[in-house]
């Protein structure tokens, strides 16, 4: 009598399982493929001879899938030829503390071009939100600007550039992260302006220090455009470039309730940009929809400004960054480029 065996019968693979196993195999290989050919940055671009690059990004990231991707964005920074980076704001969504905020100083100053920061509302402004940690704003700007300013005649970035600071004048001293400097031809420019309704946004345990204190920047940020300005016409220049956070809703009528948060800065922004005459380039974040147009309306005379270029960044759940490319010499010298990651790109 033969022993009854317990190992079960080993059936052959059938020619349907095989053909399966073997479109499993084709895909597997085709998915690796895929993978190790579109891993890390685009490919960097040359600039056309006779100009410059620089870029402008903002508002992310915000999840910690897009700080996945923004590794992206750095590395795409880092390989292309730009002779700067401004940063317009909003670099983290929650929660305000100081592990995020040194987080991305490090970050921008890894990269070996100088970075220019300047702060948006989810830095400090928004800060009082219980998510965001429930904490007093203005607390949260003195600690923003200890860790960013340290030494504000000093952009972020391993190649720095000088700048010059609001920190020198003796009515606006403590707006250190108002910077201007030149490039070539072009003078440049930084001014502390935040959306949240200009940080005038009502919170249980605001105070006349956080009303007094929105009226004081905007002040700030007016007085230092106006000096951008009289540099720029004094001297050889052939354009100016500005960088702010806030969307002040350009296209609106002067009397929008939102828009009016900005006064006086919009009033005298008109003003400048009329009497300058040459081109005029606004770079801000706020609404995370990229967009390049020509919003501003004289309210003196119902006339567009058409030296005037605003472009806005794109923000989360689109990461990126917009490339500007500068040709000094021409009648409209800047052109534009968003560079946004995938949204299934993570390596």
């Amino acid at each position: 009598m033969y022993a009854h065996s317990s190992r079960p019968a080993i059936s052959p693979i059938n020619g349907v399982t095989r053909r399966k196993l073997i479109l499993l195999c084709v895909l597997l290989v085709a998915l690796g493929a895929f993978v190790l050919a579109t891993r890390g940055p685009a490919t960097p671009k040359p600039n056309p001879p006779g100009t410059f690059s620089f870029a402008v990004l903002g508002d992310a990231p915000y999840y910690f899938w897009e700080d996945l991707q923004y590794s992206l964005v750095l590395q795409e920074l880092e390989a292309n030829d730009l002779s700067l980076v401004i940063q317009v704001g909003d670099i983290f969504w929650r929660p305000c503390t100081d592990a995020l905020y040194e987080r991305s100083r490090d970050w921008y100053n890894g990269l070996r071009h100088p970075v220019i920061f300047t702060p948006g509302d989810n830095e400090w402004s928004d800060c009082w939100e219980p998510r965001s940690g429930g904490y007093a704003p203005l607390e949260r700007l003195d600690r923003l600007r200890e860790i960013f300013y340290s030494d504000p005649a000093r952009s972020m970035g391993s190649n720095p550039l000088t700048l010059e600071s609001q920190a020198g004048d003796e009515d606006f001293g403590e707006y250190v992260e108002n910077a201007r400097w030149r490039y070539g031809a072009i003078v440049f420019a930084t001014v502390h302006l935040i959306g949240s309704w200009n940080g005038r946004v009502q919170f249980d345990g605001r105070t006349s220090e956080d009303d007094r204190g929105s009226i004081e920047r905007t002040a700030a940020a007016t007085a230092w455009m106006r000096e951008t300005f009289e540099l720029a016409r004094s001297s050889q220049t052939n354009a100016v470039v500005l960088a702010f956070h806030a969307d002040p809703n350009f296209e609106e009528p002067e009397h929008d309730r939102y828009r009016r948060t900005f006064e006086p800065f919009l009033e005298a922004l008109e003003e400048e940009i009329e009497a300058f005459g040459r081109p005029v380039l606004i770079v801000h974040g706020d609404n995370h929809d990229y967009l390049v147009d020509h919003p501003l309306v004289r309210r003196t005379t119902g006339q567009r400004l058409e030296n005037l270029t605003r472009m806005q960044v794109p923000g989360s759940p689109r990461v990126g960054w917009v490339r500007v490319t500068v040709n000094p010499d021409a009648v409209d010298p800047f052109a534009f480029e968003s560079n946004v990651v995938p949204v299934w790109k993570y390596w």
